[in-house]
């Protein structure tokens, strides 16, 4: 195998001091490098490969309006296919209450319209002194500067602190692991008074958005939140004229079991965001959707969105959109997909939970995170210098299975998880497999 390692590769590699497998083709759950050796994808890449690699008729029906055309300005075109996706995705999204569709190149970007859609909202409804947003920590929004500051994981502001936002405030994500109260009973009240707290703080007329994942992804490992939280947040939020973004970019997309994880809870956000899973890791693509009244504000009053970028609406993208929604429903990829999840989740938590550092094994759908910790009866984690999840992360994949690890989640510093998002064609045999392996690669690891 020719792996390669910087500074032999010219490409400008994210992994500076580690040797890479080159990896040459993938089929199914599996990837494929240069010697032969396989690699079951546990993590669909960064939890984005919801349908497999290899797909050869979703590629076929992109490939086919690629050749007709497959880019326009969006300011002076659109096109069939951009408008065939949108009736799609809006007809999905009217169980959560949203219609209106725009598409962008990643996650990143489209949090970044999201947070800047809201702000011109409330100015265009004439109330411009709202433009803070309040965010979760921990948690993630992508890496662009303004999504970067939304983010509520503290270690990024070491480095980029100078260049981050100031107008971010602040709450705890729901995470039942480290909750300090009885999460399903009190949990809920919990979160929500500390919300409803730092909203009075900061002056609710200058408070434009609460932006949130509803099912939380790489940052606490998939937790669901308590069973009322989003009901009281979605009172808090009306009663103080808040808007709420719902970062769906991991959790969306059928990740969860339903094509939105808004929907487990009922609720009904005033934006959300998609990325990942809505392009299944063939082209970059994301979007977000928000109501055709808001919309009407904007045109009544400033007349045109107020924002732009190149690719916006690009047939070659929204060609994948509609690719991957028409894939979804005439195979029913959600419905059948949700007995194999439940299963392996399952199956995850009876092999795992005994091993003595493992601290918890949570999760929903096709998304499972498992965290470590250094004493299993205190919950005392490992010290972040020792790089647990990395290692462990690294020590899998030689094993030939790949994990998407995290850390900074028990207190900001400290904390080590590895997070699990394969296909969500996975058979209950490859399920079966990726328990097994990785049950030996924690043994293997916390016993050498």
């Amino acid at each position: 195998m020719s792996a390669i390692h910087y500074p032999h590769s010219k490409t400008l590699l994210r992994q500076l001091s580690r040797e890479l497998p080159q990896i040459t083709h993938g089929k199914g759950i599996y990837l494929f490098d240069d010697s032969g050796k396989s690699y079951l994808d546990a993590s669909g890449g960064a939890l984005v490969t919801t349908l497999g690699h290899g797909l050869e008729t979703l590629i076929d029906s992109i490939t086919h309006q690629m050749k007709r055309v497959s880019y326009v300005n969006g300011t002076q075109f659109t096109t069939p296919i951009t408008e065939m996706a949108s009736q799609k995705l809006s007809a999905r999204a009217q169980a959560i209450g949203l219609d209106q569709v725009a598409y962008l190149s990643s996650g990143s970007e489209a949090v970044e319209a999201a947070l800047k859609f809201a702000r011109q909202l409330w100015v265009d409804r004439g109330f411009p002194a709202k433009h803070k947003v309040i965010s979760r920590t921990p948690g993630y929004h992508g890496n662009t500067l303004y999504a970067l500051s939304a983010s509520g994981r503290p270690h990024y502001k070491t480095l980029y602190g100078p260049m981050l936002a100031t107008n971010i405030l602040n709450v705890k994500t729901p995470y039942g692991y480290r909750c300090p109260v009885d999460y399903e009973t009190q949990g809920a009240e919990f979160y929500a008074q500390e919300l409803e707290r730092v909203v009075l703080e900061n002056n609710p007329d200058t408070i434009a958005s609460f932006i949130f994942e509803p099912v939380s992804g790489s940052s606490t490992g998939g937790w669901s939140p308590p069973r009322t939280y989003f009901d009281r947040v979605t009172e808090i939020c009306k009663k103080y004229g808040i808007l709420m973004i719902a970062d769906e970019v991991l959790c969306g997309s059928g990740r969860t079991g339903k094509f939105f994880a808004s929907e487990h809870f009922g609720l009904k956000p005033d934006i959300a965001v998609l990325g990942k899973g809505l392009n299944a890791g063939i082209l970059p693509v994301s979007a977000f959707i928000v109501k055709s009244s808001a919309v009407d504000t904007i045109k009544n009053a400033s007349g045109n969105l107020q924002h732009a970028q190149t690719y916006m609406h690009a047939p070659m993208m929204t060609a994948t959109v509609n690719a991957v929604l028409d894939y979804l429903t005439e195979h029913h990829v959600l419905e059948n997909s949700v007995a194999v999840g439940n299963v392996w989740r399952n199956q995850l938590k009876e092999r795992l939970s005994r091993h003595p550092h493992v601290g918890c094994v949570t999760g929903i759908g096709h998304l499972c995170g498992v965290e470590f910790v250094q004493n299993k009866v205190t919950r005392e984690p490992f010290p972040i210098a020792k790089k647990t999840a990395l290692k462990f992360a690294e020590f899998a994949l030689k094993k030939g299975l790949i994990l998407w690890p995290n850390y900074g989640q028990a207190d900001g510093t400290n904390g080590d998880l590895v997070i699990m998002g394969p296909s969500l064609l996975m058979t209950p045999t490859e399920a079966q497999a990726c328990v097994q392996l990785l049950d030996e690669c924690l043994q293997d690891f916390f016993n050498s």
